[in-house]
């Protein structure tokens, strides 16, 4: 056995990203091979323990107080920083965290930090738990009755959902950040954390300089941009390109953005009008994911009027294949239909989507991060 443990180990170091990935998941499926019918069942059942009990350990910074420290930590060091019950933790939390490598037990009542700790401890994973129990699974555990009172209907109103049930609202998810701003805040937050998942603009270059724009012509407009992150990171690949660049996004957003050189703000509706013509490159991340696809033929038909004979639209969301998914991009999906009635979207979706409102697929880019995260680009359709 660790003759071919070994070679897994020799196999992982030497993959790239996507070799890595794959490898998980055959070990992943090795392991559910190994399974009689009470370890799948209690593996399914016991599940949610996980990000339900790190939420407190976030909550008591114990992942943190373990990953900062070079010795390991005694539980009783560990409860008095925390203000805890040394029982509690002991007895219970460290153990159980333990038992499932989120944390190493090096002795009796003693332990140290390993990888899964010290990813917890990290802004992004603090994030993860924090959302994942405040916001995603209060909806996701009203998503079974909903769909048996619903008779099993895939939802797409918006205004009628798990969350509404989660939260006891009756707008939709956009309203409710609105009316609670600290919920809005605790995502936004979250959006910042995964900018390691960002548009890689580098493989966009012969794309982008394929359409050169005059100074007064209108070279790039990012289409519900938010904050301007986006637009800073396509100043930054391309500084010496001529043409406006112009953030677009509600007003109320559009006051906190950034002031950005050389772009412009301007506020907008994505259910209007676009009034910005002609535009090179209109982009849109992760705008289209968080709506059904009705509502996306509105923001796209906004876009199609609006553009010229050399405009494309650059879509930066989830390109899904049509068939072996990975679990993290359905479980997603998921997430968005239980949240905002919207999905993540197949290739042969987005062609029939953007083909409804007379565009087609030209190319899709992917950003080499994530398997299945790029960039759509759509033209009009001959």
């Amino acid at each position: 056995m660790e003759d071919a443990l070994n070679q897994i180990k020799a196999l992982a170091e030497g993959a790239d990203d996507h070799a890595r990935k794959a490898l998980m998941v055959r070990l992943r499926d090795l392991m559910i091979s190994l399974e009689d019918p009470d370890d799948t069942v209690e593996r399914i059942a016991l599940a949610p323990l996980e990000p339900f009990t790190a939420k407190t350990g976030v909550t008591l910074r114990i992942f943190h107080r373990l990953s900062a420290s070079e010795a390991p930590l005694h539980v009783e060091a560990l409860a008095e920083e925390a203000g805890a019950d040394p029982v509690l933790l002991a007895g219970r939390l460290l153990r159980y965290w333990a038992s499932v490598a989120m944390i190493a037990e090096f002795d009796t009542d003693t332990f140290t930090a390993n990888t899964v700790t010290r990813v917890l401890a990290s802004p992004k994973g603090e994030s993860y738990v924090n959302l994942y129990y405040e916001l995603i699974f209060p909806v996701m555990y009203e998503l079974p009755a909903f769909l048996e009172r619903t008779g099993h209907v895939n939802p797409t109103d918006q205004s009628h959902l798990p969350m509404q049930t989660a939260y006891g609202w009756e707008g939709d998810l956009f309203a409710y950040f609105k009316a609670f701003p600290a919920k809005a805040a605790l995502f936004d937050m979250h959006m910042q954390v995964q900018r390691d998942l960002t548009t890689n603009w580098a493989r966009l270059d012969a794309l982008i300089q394929s359409k050169p724009a005059r100074a007064d012509e209108i070279l790039f407009v990012d289409v519900g941009g938010g904050a301007g992150h986006q637009c800073q990171r396509f100043r930054e690949r391309f500084p010496d390109l001529p043409g406006r660049m112009v953030l677009q996004d509600l007003p109320q957003v559009i006051q906190g953005a950034r002031s950005i050189p050389g772009v412009e703000n301007m506020g907008y509706n994505i259910f209007t009008p676009q009034p910005l013509k002609n535009a090179k490159f209109y982009y849109m991340r992760g705008v289209l994911h968080d709506f059904p696809d009705a509502k996306c033929k509105e923001i796209l038909a906004n876009l199609v009027a609006a553009m010229g004979p050399d405009s494309a639209i650059l879509i930066d969301e989830m390109v899904l294949p049509d068939k072996n998914i990975s679990w993290v991009a359905t479980g997603m999906d998921l997430q968005m239909m239980a949240n905002l009635g919207s999905q993540e979207r197949t290739r042969s979706h987005w062609r029939k989507l953007l083909a409804s409102v007379g565009l087609q697929v030209n190319e899709v880019i992917l950003h080499g991060v994530d398997a299945y995260q790029g960039v759509t680009v759509a033209t009009k359709a001959a």
